[in-house]
Order: structure tokens, then C-alpha cells, then sequence
């Protein structure tokens, strides 16, 4: 079982990579989609989705690009996976059985329920912040660097 989508994988990455830059600086998505292994046009549309909800700005360009619009501890993990993947995680049976509930519950009801809310209550509580300052700037640049000269 996989919580996050790829689109959604992609684009938490890509905010991690935005928020270790100042609020504001624009990032060119072909520059993010490469150490992600993403296809840029992808990615693009995975953030454009971002720019709605106020997480990410965009602007056109010789220094365009993405940026993020909030500080990064102002931007919850569960904003984004909502915008990119919606909620049904949050609400479909674990084994994805149609009219799973209290009357006729599957094999898993009973404990998937409170494991899925502290997945909730997990995501509701991380911030990018939290996610940022668990990888390191090296870390980063050396995927970047490692990818540039890979895809170059």
C-alpha cells in the first residue's frame, strides 16, 4: 500500500527542494524535475495545482519559475496531499471494499480505522518545515549534482 501517489511524491520533494530557498525564489520546474526523475511538464501540473490553495506562486521568465508563497512551517503535509490526492485515503476501507462500515464491516475495519487516523493526525502535524529540516542542503545538492550530470 503506498500513502502517497507518485504526483504527490514528486511534488512533497519539490517543496522540500523550494523550502530550503528564501520565501519567494523562484525555481524553474525543469530545474526541480530532474533530480526527481520527473518529467518537467509533470511536475509543472502537479504545482500548478498548488498555486490556488496559496502554497506556491508562479511567475514567467528569465528568473521564473515556482516559489513557495508561505513560510514553510505555515504549510502542513495533509494541505498538500489533499490538493494532489484528494481525502479518500482517509475514508475508503482499507482492502477498498464498497459499503464497508459499522453493518457490514471487512476483516480490517476495526483496526484500520484508528491506524489511518494517526496517519491523519501525522500529516495534520508535520509541517514542510518538520520535512526540511530533516534533509539536509548536502543531501540535495548532491542529488542535484549527481542528476545534472546523469540527464545532462
Amino acid at each position: 500500500m503506498q500513502l502517497l501517489s507518485l504526483g504527490a511524491q514528486y511534488v512533497v520533494t519539490a517543496l522540500i527542494i523550494l523550502g530550503k530557498k528564501p520565501v519567494g525564489q523562484a525555481v524553474p520546474a525543469s530545474e526541480l524535475a530532474k533530480p526527481l526523475n520527473s518529467p518537467a511538464t509533470y511536475l509543472s501540473q502537479m504545482l500548478s495545482k498548488l498555486i490556488e490553495p496559496e502554497i506556491v506562486g508562479s511567475r514567467r521568465g528569465i528568473k521564473g519559475g515556482v516559489y513557495l508563497m508561505k513560510k514553510t512551517s505555515e504549510i502542513r503535509l495533509i494541505d498538500i496531499v489533499r490538493v494532489i490526492d484528494g481525502d479518500h485515503f482517509f475514508k475508503t476501507c482499507f482492502l477498498g471494499i464498497m459499503g464497508c462500515g459499522k453493518i457490514e464491516p471487512c476483516p480490517f475495519h476495526d483496526s484500520w480505522g484508528p491506524k489511518r487516523d494517526r496517519i491523519l493526525k501525522w500529516l495534520e502535524q508535520t509541517t514542510l518545515e518538520d520535512l526540511c529540516s530533516d534533509v539536509s542542503q548536502e543531501w540535495i545538492d548532491e542529488r542535484m549534482i549527481f542528476n545534472r550530470k546523469f540527464y545532462s
